[in-house]
């Protein structure tokens, strides 16, 4: 089996002996980091691929969880007192205070 392999070796040496590689130290540095701030580029340059229905999912989630508190789903109205009959029209009584006011 050791032979194979040196004959495997051998062989793959005389096809490539034509070819000359450049920046091979690059390569190998980019390959095998051996710093910690290499190993930090390394994985820092991986493609991340994020599902996209999760993630839009969870962040309508927390959209709602946080914007629910804030708006209210009973309507606030402001009491503007009672009604009142004048004359075959309604209005409100502060509408006629203000009225009146005003004389």
């Amino acid at each position: 089996m050791n032979d194979n392999r040196q004959h495997i070796k051998q062989k793959l040496q005389q096809q490539l002996e034509e070819h000359n590689f450049q920046k091979t130290e690059a390569v190998l540095k980019r390959t095998h980091p051996k710093t910690w701030n290499e190993r930090l580029n390394r994985w820092l340059n991986n493609e991340v691929d994020i599902p996209l229905l999760p993630v839009s999912a969870t962040v309508c989630a927390l959209l709602l969880v946080i914007t629910l508190p804030f708006v209210s789903l009973k309507e606030d109205t402001e009491i503007k007192g009672e009604l009142v009959d004048m004359k075959g029209s309604i209005y409100w009584s502060e509408m006629i205070e203000e009225r009146l006011g005003e004389k």
